[in-house]
């Protein structure tokens, strides 16, 4: 059976460096690019001399594992043949990651897999398992956090076909095609029906609240939600790094931990001009999360984005991962602790979080900005699911509204 011992991390223009397994993981830089501090891998990684050596995976690195469905499917599919450990679940899947690292067994990163067709993701398929045939064509450039099943890949996008109006709608303008845009695909699963509309409704609710989403689409059949890549702007590689790992944890922690030490995070690693607006922005997302009964707002579900890791634009990343959990569990509770509680936080106690911790000057108005925005809401899509959901928010909100 194969063993992964060595493997090349590649940041866009650099071969950073050499990561190896033999009783520790040892990361070290190259040195003759120690004198280019873009080359970096994390925020917490530095350009120095020394290696950077754990006995878990480096957490830098946690980011950057695939989990849930796609790390069992590389297991099914290279069990046999393959030594399964951290370091085989990152050569079969981080060829093309979210954020700005690649990590291959060769000395050069590897090309990107072809483009499929956008209007090819959420036309309706009848019979036919598109994710599954995604998944089989997309299983190698998906290192994506997350039990939910999903899949990394570039689409081919007609702007003509997909453009928004003012009221939310497809609309048919003449647009040139955006070639090659990256995209997210997510599908539901047995245990919890109508997933991808679940999340549908809560990003849909999280923009018209105002919070910074990527755009986003619902198949004409409900079963995939198709998100467009926030690591990925006009052609530039964002570097992106999850609370676990700024945090120095494992992804098996990813529970374990608080609200407060997440804004605590965003403080000490977010670039001066963007720490106030950060917290502001953790608050917002904090408490939609609160509102729609989003019990899995873990901290994977948190994260910066930075051109690189010496750049003067670090700052949260948009929204991503919200559903309404409780529609599946109904006593759910909050993945992360508040105020020493995990239990669903009163509206004094959010704003007494937004003005000693998140420094929010009117946190009423963001409470009520998002509340009107979950009672205004009326769907375009997967109406029926709303229904259903709306029943398994906040007590204030499943009355509210006719559908």
């Amino acid at each position: 059976m194969q063993r992964i011992v060595r493997l090349y991390v590649h940041v866009p223009d650099y071969g950073s460096g050499i990561l190896e397994h033999a009783g520790q993981h040892v990361f070290a830089y190259d040195h003759a690019l120690l004198g280019e501090p873009d080359a970096a891998i994390s925020l917490t990684m530095p350009m120095r001399l020394p290696s950077y050596q754990s006995t878990p995976m480096l957490p830098a690195l946690q980011t950057f594992m695939p989990e849930g469905f796609i790390a069992d499917r590389i297991r099914e599919r290279f069990g046999k043949t393959i030594k399964m450990n951290d370091m085989a679940l990152l050569a079969l899947s981080a060829g093309d990651a979210i954020g700005r690292l690649r990590v291959s067994m060769q000395r050069e990163s590897l090309p990107q897999t072809g483009a499929v067709q956008l209007k090819e993701l959420l036309a309706d398929q009848g019979n036919r398992d598109l994710f599954a045939d995604l998944c089989e064509r997309y299983l190698f450039s998906s290192a994506v956090a997350g039990v939910q099943p999903k899949v990394l890949l570039s689409a081919e996008r007609v702007a003509a076909e997909y453009s928004r109006g003012d009221d939310h709608k497809m609309s048919l303008v003449d647009r040139a095609t955006v070639r090659a845009a990256q995209y997210l695909v997510k599908a539901g699963d047995g245990e919890h029906p109508d997933l991808a509309s679940n999340e549908f409704h809560c990003l849909s609710i999280a923009r018209n609240a105002g919070l910074e989403v990527p755009e986003f689409w619902l198949s004409e059949d409900q079963k995939r939600l198709v998100i467009e890549r926030f690591d990925r702007q006009s052609g530039v590689v964002l570097g992106f790094e999850d609370m676990v790992s700024l945090q120095g944890k494992q992804n098996a922690d990813k529970y374990d931990g608080s609200i407060e030490n997440v804004a605590k995070a965003i403080r000490l690693n977010a670039s001066p001009a963007h720490v106030q607006s950060s917290l502001a922005a953790l608050f917002a997302s904090v408490t939609l999360s609160v509102m729609l009964r989003n019990g899995d707002a873990h901290l994977k579900n948190f994260g910066l984005l930075y051109s690189s890791p010496t750049s003067s634009d670090c700052r949260l990343s948009p929204v991503y991962d919200i559903v309404t959990t409780t529609l599946y569990l109904p006593n759910d509770r909050m993945a992360l602790s508040l105020a020493r509680d995990r239990g669903w936080p009163t509206d004094a106690t959010l704003i007494k979080f937004a003005r000693e911790v998140c420094l929010v000057r009117a946190p009423d108005d963001v409470l009520a900005r998002i509340a009107e925005a979950i009672t205004d809401y009326a769907p375009t899509q997967a109406a029926a699911v709303w229904r259903r959901q709306r029943q398994a928010l906040a007590p204030q909100f499943r009355d509210v509204g006719a559908i």
